[in-house]
Parts: C-alpha cells; structure tokens; sequence
C-alpha cells in the first residue's frame, strides 16, 4: 500500500510538472547584439569610439616621440659625452612616465565615458524589456551570452523583437 501510495504520489508529481512545463514560456536576448544594434545603442558607440580615435591619436603621437627619442640615444649615445647621455635617460625616462601617465589616464576616461554613456542605454533598454516580458507573458528570459547557457533555439530568440521596440522607442523619445 505504501509502494502505491508512494508510485502514485511521484506520478501526480511528474504529471503536474509536465503540465507546467508545457506552459511555460521561455525566452533568450543577446543584450550585446541588442546595443550594437539598436540606433541608440549605435550612437552611442560611435561616440565611444570617436573618443577612443582621439585618444589613441595622442598616444601614437607621443610613442613616436618616445621611439625617436630612444633610438636617438641608441645610435648617439658612443659620442656623447656622459653628461649628454646621462641628461638625454633622464629625459627619456620622464617621458616613458609622461607616457604611462597619458594612457592610464585615457583609459580612466574611457570607461567612466562609458558608463556615462552606456548606463542610460541599459536603462532605457531594461524598462523596454521588462515592458515586453510582462506584456507577452513570459515566464523567464536569460541572457544569451550568460555562464550556464550553453543552447538556446531561435524560436526563443527575442533579440531582433527587442531591437526594433528599443528603436521604436527610442525614435519617439529622442533626446
């Protein structure tokens, strides 16, 4: 009787959670793609990237400073006296600091840029998404590109539906 009891009890238990599962709706989004693709999300990384150009023009310009200054003092340093060569490290040296200084600091500018930039994008896109989920029911969303995902089918692939509401909404809310 116990057996039974126990065998029937496991069979509502199995049945009720397949019942479950046959109506839970289940949905994936590539919130990367959804960035790179979205006209907001592209405006923004075209000012990112401008930034980044200019930066970088900078740092080239003063690695070739440093690279010529270096070489200098490779190819002249037998002729020069050891006052010239001392005086010529130290000033190498200094910019090789000025140089570290100068990409430190653009690399502190370019992510506090980008969560200044990229902070309003995601929230804008996490009330167009949470919008979304609510309004067509479903009962979880993972992200994508997620440790633990390892397949999604593109029947539940939401990405492209959330790119063309974000751009939709972001059209109408432009700033």
């Amino acid at each position: 009787m116990k057996r039974f009891l126990m065998l029937f009890f496991l069979n509502t238990l199995f049945l009720v959670s397949f019942a479950f599962a046959q109506n839970l709706k289940i949905g994936v989004i590539d919130i990367k793609k959804v960035v790179n693709e979205s006209k907001y999300g592209q405006e923004v990384m075209k000012k990112l990237q401008e930034r980044y150009n200019e930066l970088s023009k900078k740092l080239q310009a003063k690695a070739k400073e440093l690279d010529a200054l270096k070489k200098e003092i490779e190819t002249k340093s037998s002729l020069w006296s050891r006052e010239v060569r001392e005086k010529k490290q130290r000033e190498y040296e200094k910019k090789l600091r000025e140089f570290r200084a100068l990409q430190e600091d653009s690399q502190y500018e370019m992510q506090e840029l980008q969560k200044k930039l990229l902070n309003p994008v995601f929230d804008e896109l996490e009330k167009i998404v949470k919008e979304f989920i609510k309004k067509e029911g479903y009962d979880l969303v993972f992200e994508k590109n997620q440790p633990g995902l390892y397949y999604a089918s593109s029947k539940i692939d939401l990405t492209e539906k959330i790119i063309k509401l974000f751009d939709e909404y972001y059209l109408k809310h432009k700033k």
